[in-house]
């Protein structure tokens, strides 16, 4: 169906094919280019000079972006999630949701600017929101809004804290400063400017005080504001490290599950197995397993070809088969070279959590000796220790 294509090519990470990919690279470079033109156009002497490149890249850009934005609407109730499924409310849905918002303000100001007169200087803040729609292709940003989400209540109790003490330290402030700096510290509204750029350490100097009192309070709100400030910090640190574990975890898990290996493996028994694996790549022509090397890990292949360099000519392994395991069940060094013939990517066991993994998975080991035995008598990599 051309819609679901449509949605396949248009919405990042939907499923990754060539298109799509660069779809995406183009749609990025798009909008680099455009916050580095209205960056340009700020430089008077470059915006009269190359004023009518700057008009025509900016017409190009906008037709860009609303043929994007109607694709987008068009094809959103192809959403495999079936968030937007209702042909006519399904659209209005995704038409108020963040990223819709970021899309639409992207190319409306343009429009505006046609039919009412505004001030450009107005635009070009308008246009450089369209670094935002960055967001979309990158995976950092969505975690950081992830965290953001998660640890919403904590960072609400956090700034709640900080608010409470700025208002009632201004306060304090106010009533010891104000007879001496009318001028700054004549209500508690003024105060409070002194005592967000104390607390935030930032400390401009353009207001202080000046009575001994009022010194004694500025010293105890400055190694205050050291510990209220690291305290939102930290919980987005936190906060993110596990948002990453997570994505990682999740990301191994799904890895594992596609082995067929694993495949008759429990939910929980494939989370076992994904905390003792590590993602490896190897660029086409590159060594994986050298011969006279220890038996020191199994090889799952992801993605890719390796090549297996035997003395009766090599064989080709693809994804979804391993390598490596020979040597560790007999204990004896590399008797092959494995070469990647493609970009790989592959899920690496070491040695001994492989021998604990077929101490607890009986099916495994008889799986595992079948092909061993398979490969020992020719039938896949015959004689040889891979």
């Amino acid at each position: 169906m051309i819609r679901n294509r449509v949605f396949e090519i248009v919405e990042a990470g939907a499923k990754e094919t060539l298109l799509s990919r660069g779809f995406d690279i183009f749609m990025m470079g798009l909008i680099l280019t455009n916050v580095v033109v209205v960056v340009t156009e700020t430089v008077e002497s470059h915006a009269a000079r190359y004023e009518a490149f700057f008009y025509a890249f900016e017409v190009f850009s906008v037709a860009v972006f609303t043929v994007e934005y109607g694709l987008r609407i068009w094809s959103c109730v192809e959403d495999p999630r079936r968030r937007y499924i209702h042909p006519v409310t399904g659209r209005l849905k995704y038409a108020v949701s963040p990223l819709a918002v970021i899309d639409l303000l992207a190319f409306l100001p343009f429009y505006f600017s046609v039919f009412i007169d505004v001030d450009l200087r107005f635009l070009r803040v308008f246009r450089l929101l369209r670094i935002l729609k960055l967001t979309r292709y990158s995976g950092a940003i969505e975690t950081l809004g992830n965290v953001f989400r998660k640890e919403s209540k904590p960072l609400f109790a956090a700034i709640t804290i900080m608010m409470s003490i700025l208002v009632l330290l201004s306060g304090v402030m106010f009533f010891l400063e104000k007879d001496a700096q009318p001028e700054a510290f004549g209500s508690i509204p003024h105060a409070m400017w002194w005592g967000m750029a104390t607390l935030t350490t930032v400390g401009y100097g353009d207001v202080v005080p000046i009575t001994t009192l009022g010194k004694m309070v500025g010293a105890f709100v400055t190694l205050l504001g050291l510990g209220m400030f690291a305290l939102p910090a930290a919980i987005l640190a936190s906060g993110f490290a596990q948002e990453v574990k997570r994505r990682d975890f999740t990301v191994t898990w799904n890895l594992v599950a596609r082995v067929p290996l694993f495949s008759r493996l429990t939910a929980i028994e494939i989370s076992e197995i994904a905390e003792l694996l590590r993602l490896q790549t190897a660029m086409p022509g590159e060594t994986v397993i050298r011969k006279g090397d220890k038996e020191d890990s199994l090889f799952f292949i992801l993605v890719g070809q390796v090549e297996v360099g035997l003395d009766s000519g090599p064989v080709v392994l693809e994804r979804g088969e391993y390598f490596g395991e020979l040597g560790i069940l007999y204990k004896k060094p590399r008797m092959v070279t494995v070469t990647a013939k493609s970009s790989c990517q592959f899920l690496v066991l070491d040695a001994e959590d492989f021998n604990l993994l077929l101490a607890q998975h009986p099916d495994l080991h008889e799986e595992v000796m079948r092909v061993a035995a398979q490969r020992i008598e020719g039938e896949g990599i015959a004689g040889e220790n891979v």
